[in-house]
């Protein structure tokens, strides 16, 4: 297959949806780019997984395999001094999504090109709202996007690494993440008079600390973050507060200790809050599962990188969370990284920054390890 024909299209594409950034589920752009290249390449597609989102499929066969880009921006005004900037004031692709979709597009004119020779089916997922804080990935799982999947890989772009080589890691890759928030209410009086109020300051402070010792003791050696990230309550110096919410961003691999955790926090301030004679609500919900790389689906991306010649990057586990975890709860799958960075380009910023950029030509690598092991998965089915 002749990538060096194919990739300059990628490149295009890419320029062409870095301009016209759109955050969560405001894709219209960026999908009416997506529709017309598919249109153009004489590829279906359907849009029934919810909105924003897109999923065509090639090939023929019982087996079926699913790639995935993401493909939403950030709410960050665009510093990187690109000649195709964001047109949009205050939004731009400062994670790479676009790439990621750029890259998927070239996946798509690949494999268009072997369709006949095909003896799997590839399904592309392009997905909407991989940063909001409702995921893209839940609702088109939901909707039945992995519904015949057997697999599934997907890719991400990375800042901190050389252009030209990739970065894996099996098992324990990215942590499941439960966002919450505990508010706690009670009752106002003048602060000279605290008898007749209920602090909810007070009660909050209190949970604090006896939440931050029972993560610590349910967790005991395995890996978590417990950060709060706001604690918010009254109004003025002389009023007695009836209102405080703390939000909390609790990571974790161990479902186990989610569940007792959960248990523990409702415990405690249900607790606290009936000896203050206030009452609390709790918002726990799960916005990704962790994303546990497949030990056998990491050795077929491995053997693919290494048919290519790229230098493979061993990955430590991180505590950072991807929605990619949702479609890892119905079947098993994998995530690698493509390096992104060139000395002479520039392109170290980290993502989620006004000056993030990637060099360009790493994007073919991307392109080319996904073709790579949808050809050697296809093989093996000969």
């Amino acid at each position: 297959m002749n990538y060096d024909k194919i990739f300059p299209r990628v490149i295009e594409l890419y320029r062409e949806l870095h301009q016209v950034p759109g955050v969560g589920f405001d894709l219209d752009e960026t999908v009416a780019i997506v529709k017309a290249e598919l249109d153009a390449l004489g590829i279906e597609y359907t849009e029934k997984y919810g909105k924003c989102s897109v999923v065509a499929e090639l090939g023929h066969g019982k087996k079926c395999i699913a790639l995935r880009a993401d493909m939403d921006a950030l709410p960050i005004q665009e510093e990187s001094g690109v000649p195709f900037s964001s047109k949009k004031p205050g939004i731009m692709h400062a994670c790479g999504h676009d790439s990621h979709t750029a890259v998927l597009l070239g996946v798509a004119r690949c494999l268009k090109e072997i369709e006949d020779s095909l003896n799997i089916r590839v399904r592309l997922i392009f997905q909407p709202s991989e940063e909001g804080a409702v995921s893209g990935a839940e609702m088109m799982v939901n909707n039945g996007v992995m519904d015949g999947v057997d697999h599934i890989i997907t890719t991400h772009c990375e800042a901190k690494m050389n252009a030209f080589e990739v970065g894996m890691k099996v098992g324990e890759y990215m942590a499941a993440c439960i966002p919450m928030t505990i508010t706690f209410f009670g009752k106002s009086a003048h602060a000279a008079l605290p008898s007749e109020g209920i602090d909810a300051i007070a009660m909050a402070n209190e949970a604090y600390s006896e939440l931050k010792a029972a993560i610590k003791e349910e967790a005991g050696e395995a890996p978590y973050i417990w950060s709060v990230g706001k604690f918010t309550g009254g109004t003025v110096h002389n009023i007695i507060c009836d209102n405080c919410e703390m939000a909390i961003s609790f990571r974790f691999y161990d479902m186990a200790l989610a569940s007792r955790m959960e248990k523990r926090t409702f415990e405690i301030c249900n607790r606290i809050a009936n000896a203050y004679g206030g009452r609390v609500e709790i918002d726990w919900h799960m916005s990704t599962g962790a994303v546990i790389n497949a030990p056998h689906i990491i050795e077929d991306v491995r053997e693919a990188a290494k048919g290519l010649g790229l230098f493979i990057n061993e990955l430590p586990p991180r505590m950072s969370s991807e929605d990619f975890g949702w479609y890892l709860a119905k079947a098993p799958g994998a995530i690698f990284r493509y390096g992104v960075y060139d000395k002479d380009y520039d392109s170290g910023y980290v993502a989620h920054t006004c000056k993030f950029k990637i060099y360009e030509p790493a994007m073919k690598t991307a392109m080319t390890m996904f073709v790579e092991y949808v050809k050697r998965v296809n093989d093996k089915e000969l």
